[in-house]
Order: structure tokens, then C-alpha cells, then sequence
């Protein structure tokens, strides 16, 4: 095996378990599990959209591609360049991890289909291979409960186009909603609400002059209605005087919009409308 293509198996290490219903894996605490570099074993040869079985022998894994309508172990949806200083192996395991992660929904556009059992997972270059050359972390999903014989992939490969738009949208919220600070400051706080609130009008904004299936326009109407509602409330909590009076407004706004209103948009467009019961890790 030539070591510059030699990478570690990080996240949760195939078959091994659950993740206890989380949505992504923590890194496996024995992460020397090396993947051969022969040929199409390799995982570094692995591309977007390709589904694998794993094998092992000692500590190696070997990555073999099969078609995604077949049993598989995992199912690529990220190759993502490691770029900046080395560090240890733990340091580009955390990287190689959040680099994934973030990457995702780019694969998986309707977040919402995600089964329960997804698992987040990733080979990434040791610090020795990234030296010799490797310098390419491949992300890829594995259920928890074993291997499943369909993709997970919802994208612009194969959703129609006013789910696409809308699905876009809700991501661009979506990722000013997971950057608020749980534990900042008054000011931190009041910061990330004028980022929501401009968020949420532009998703209202850009949902109105859409062109939408028949069936869908007044669903889609009443959500805009409820994004704006939030858009305000959050607008108020900004102008609050002080600590006490943020946090008893922003209570108010955290109630809105209601999932309720993406659920019967979602309904109306063919989407998953039923929201996952997921959790965020590892704790890094």
C-alpha cells in the first residue's frame, strides 16, 4: 500500500454501531484505520455521488463502488481540499469533520429527508500522507443501522426546480439560524437577531414574486406572512434597552415562524414534511 494515498477513517467507523440518533457522528476514538490505495480500493479515488463497500483486513478498509440501488456502506457527497498548516491528526480530523458537515445540504438540499439513522462520515489524509501529497478528505454518509440499498442524494439532479428554489431559500435561513450565539453577549445576540431578521425578509421577499404550482400559492403566502411576523419580532428584540427586556422578547420571537407553515409549503411542493428528529456533534 503506498502510504501517500493511505487515509483514516473518521466519524463513525462503518458498522460498528449507532450514533445514538444523532444526525452526525463524533470521530471514532481509534482512528488509525487505514484505506488501501489499489486501484479502485482506493478511497481517495471515491467521487461525488459514488456508493461503496468497505471491507477490512487488520487495520485496512478497503473502498469498492457499487451502484447506490445496491447494499452499500457509504455514499459519497463531499471531496473537500485540506488547505492551511498541518497539524496533528486530530486537528485535521476535527477540520476534515466541519468541512463535511458543512457540506451536506449542498448534497442533501431537503435536509428534512434525512433519515434518523444518517451518519456523517469522512477519510481524511494523517498528517505524514498530507505531507507525501494527499491532501483531499472525502465525505461521505453511512447508516447506522447497517447498509441501505438507495441514494440519499436530493439535489438539483434530480428535484424539480420550484423545489430547488424554495429549498434554497430555507437553507440561507437556515444558516443564519444555527450561528446563534447560545452563550454571547448581549451585543453578540442582538447582532445575530439583525442578521436573522434581514434573512427572513429576504426569503419572504424572494418567496412572493415566485412563480408556484397552483396548489401551493396559499400555503406559500401564508409562510411568507409568518416570516415577516418573525422578521418583526426579532426587529423588536434588537430594540430592546437592555438585557432583561432582549431575552423576554426574543422568547417571543423564538416561537415564529412556526414549522407548521413550512410543513404545509413542504406538503404543497412533494417535500419531506416531516421535521427529523436529529441532533448536532460531535462536541468539539
Amino acid at each position: 500500500m503506498a502510504s501517500s494515498a493511505a487515509l483514516v477513517l473518521g466519524g463513525v467507523a462503518l458498522a460498528l454501531g449507532p450514533i445514538g440518533g444523532s444526525i452526525f457522528g463524533g470521530v471514532d476514538a481509534d482512528p488509525d484505520k487505514r484505506v488501501s490505495g489499489a486501484g479502485d480500493r482506493s478511497a481517495a479515488s471515491l467521487a461525488v455521488g459514488e456508493c461503496f463497500t468497505s471491507s477490512q483486513r487488520g487495520e485496512v478498509y478497503s473502498a469498492i463502488r457499487v451502484a447506490c440501488s445496491r447494499p452499500h456502506d457509504g455514499e459519497v457527497f463531499a471531496t473537500v481540499p485540506l488547505t492551511g498548516p498541518g497539524g496533528t491528526d486530530d486537528a485535521l480530523a476535527k477540520h476534515s469533520y466541519h468541512q463535511c458537515r458543512n457540506r451536506l445540504t449542498d448534497y442533501i438540499m431537503d435536509d428534512w429527508s434525512m433519515p434518523d439513522t444518517l451518519g456523517v462520515n469522512y477519510f481524511y489524509p494523517t498528517r505524514e500522507t498530507r505531507q507525501s501529497g494527499s491532501t483531499t478528505a472525502v465525505c461521505f454518509t453511512a447508516d447506522t443501522h447497517g447498509r441501505t440499498a438507495s441514494s440519499v442524494r436530493k439535489d438539483e439532479t434530480n428535484l424539480p426546480a420550484d423545489q430547488i428554489a424554495f429549498l434554497r431559500l430555507e437553507l440561507a435561513s437556515g444558516r443564519v439560524w444555527k450561528t446563534h450565539p447560545d452563550l454571547g453577549s448581549l451585543a453578540a445576540n442582538r447582532a445575530w437577531s439583525v442578521k436573522l431578521a434581514a434573512a427572513l425578509d429576504h426569503e419572504a421577499d424572494s418567496l412572493e414574486p415566485a412563480t408556484w404550482p397552483v396548489g401551493a400559492r396559499p400555503k406559500v403566502a401564508a409562510y411568507v406572512g409568518e416570516l415577516r411576523k418573525s422578521a418583526e419580532l426579532w426587529r423588536k428584540a434588537v430594540a430592546a434597552h437592555d438585557s432583561d427586556s432582549y431575552f423576554a422578547r426574543s422568547d417571543d420571537a423564538w416561537g415564529h415562524p412556526d414549522y407548521k407553515y413550512q410543513r404545509d409549503v413542504r406538503n404543497a411542493l412533494g417535500l419531506a414534511s416531516n421535521l427529523p428528529a436529529t441532533c448536532f456533534g460531535p462536541p468539539f
